[in-house]
């Protein structure tokens, strides 16, 4: 796929062709250099001011994330939808700043070592099929812990029974004035109510021109939750993957002797009432390798709140016997599950998660995802946005990678020399629009061709 044709979808909500040509420029600068520096990737100030001005909010057609996440699913949805079934994964994402003191609306989120640092949230959605050939960045929601409009728990709680209405504390009475003011405009902001927003958003978009699309939404453990349970199952009538709390109980109980009661027995030691097992020539878990190692894969049925899930339980272990993870993976679905293949197969939905984390891992390494400068909130939420959305062009063209010949040249003019991959096709494209440039630097500066030579002499 052409990068103009991919940028249409976005390109469609602007009639001024300044703003169309500015936007095309801003996206190829943050290929070229791989970055979204506004000020790094502008050749001026004048440049900057352009660039900036079409992200803070001071023009009237404004770059907004909303535009960007729109024509992101537009995209995706013209590359998957036309599938039987897709699986959606959804995970959130940290944007770290930790050493940014000044940003507006600066949150709290966590280091790579779980310690508290400055940084913003985002919550995203990828698409796949079936087979996990074809990854497709769908969604993205930016926000901050840091916004006043973000409720916590704790607060929504102190809230709820009443604390802040009648507390003695003047600040804590005014932010349950200003938090009952958010509920009324349901502009209260949490993780619950922007994961429901978006995951609706999603399904939406693929059964719009295909309605019998079969969609399963795959989330961690941080999800586990009856709600959110109900939500997929119920409201958006979707499939659903999702991993469980290891301290989360059974519906069976056993009886203490001493104390005569019957506490639930965790779903991790409980006796599951169906099992098989199978053996792995060779696995391979964060570089260490394991020669005939087994996994035993394990399901039962689990009611909460008189609604059956199957609950499928996997243990791995090498080839003394002795489990290779402290505890066992507890994944829970509304998919049904009567066969040893058809619990492997929920099993290797969930694996499909790795997919995710290397989106992550190409936009932050490769793209510079937290490398922004800005300082303004509506800023930031656009920049991180825009780069989610020049992400999604390098995987969707992924599946031409090996087939077009043109791919193929600009991946060689890339670096390289076997495999085709997408790092390679963005380098190569780089180098080209390194050279338009150049080109257009020639042209508008009326270098000669001695004088180019020059130039070219000089850092050579």
């Amino acid at each position: 796929m052409q990068l103009s044709i991919y940028l249409n979808p976005l390109l469609k909500h602007f009639t001024d062709s300044r703003i169309v040509r500015n936007i095309n420029q801003m996206v190829r600068k943050i290929i070229e250099n791989q970055s979204i520096r506004l000020w790094s990737n502008a050749s001026d100030k004048a440049e900057f001011d352009r660039c900036k001005r079409l992200i803070d909010g001071s023009l009237k057609s404004v770059l907004d994330d909303e535009k960007m996440t729109e024509a992101l699913r537009e995209n995706s949805v013209n590359a998957l939808g036309s599938h039987d079934r897709l699986i959606l994964l959804h995970d959130p994402c940290d944007i770290r700043k930790e050493q940014s003191k000044t940003l507006e609306k600066l949150g709290r989120v966590r280091a790579l070592d779980n310690k508290p640092i400055n940084g913003y949230q985002t919550f995203n959605t990828v698409a796949i099929d079936e087979k996990g050939k074809n990854v497709c960045p769908v969604d993205i929601s930016i926000y901050s812990n840091g916004d006043e409009h973000y409720v916590t728990q704790a607060e929504r709680k102190q809230f709820q029974k009443g604390q802040m209405k009648h507390s003695d504390n003047e600040a804590l009475r005014l932010r349950g004035q200003e938090i009952e003011r958010f509920l009324e405009e349901e502009s209260d902001l949490n993780l619950k109510k922007v994961t429901e927003m978006q995951l609706s958003q999603v399904s939406q978009a693929f059964k719009k021109d295909n309605e019998s699309i079969r969609l399963c939404h795959v989330l961690d453990r941080q999800f586990d939750g009856l709600n959110t349970f109900q939500f997929i199952d119920a409201e958006l009538d979707d499939e659903l993957v999702i991993r469980l709390k290891i301290s989360r109980n059974s519906n069976q109980s056993s009886k203490d002797e001493q104390t005569h009661q019957q506490p639930w027995v965790k779903l991790k030691s409980v006796h599951f009432a169906h099992g098989d097992s199978f053996l792995i020539e060779k696995l391979v878990i964060l570089k260490n390798v394991y020669q005939q190692a087994t996994c035993l894969i394990e399901w039962d049925l689990l009611t909460l709140d008189e609604k059956s899930y199957t609950v499928v339980r996997i243990t791995l272990s090498d080839r003394t016997g002795k489990p290779i993870y402290d505890h066992p993976m507890l994944l829970l679905t509304n998919i049904s599950v009567r066969t040893p293949e058809q619990g492997r197969s929920i099993y290797r939905i969930y694996l499909h998660r790795s997919k995710i984390e290397g989106v992550f891992k190409f936009l932050k390494s490769v793209l510079g995802w937290e490398e922004f400068q800005v300082r303004d909130y509506e800023s930031i939420k656009n920049i991180i946005a825009l780069c989610y959305f020049v992400g999604g062009y390098f995987y969707e063209i992924e599946s031409e990678l090996t087939k077009n010949p043109v791919i193929q040249q600009i991946a060689r003019l890339g670096g390289s020399k076997a495999q085709i991959t997408r790092y390679h096709f963005l380098q190569g494209l780089a180098k080209i629009l390194t050279y338009q440039s150049v080109v257009q630097f020639v042209q508008t500066q009326q270098v000669t061709d001695e004088g180019f030579e020059e130039m070219v002499a000089f850092i050579s």
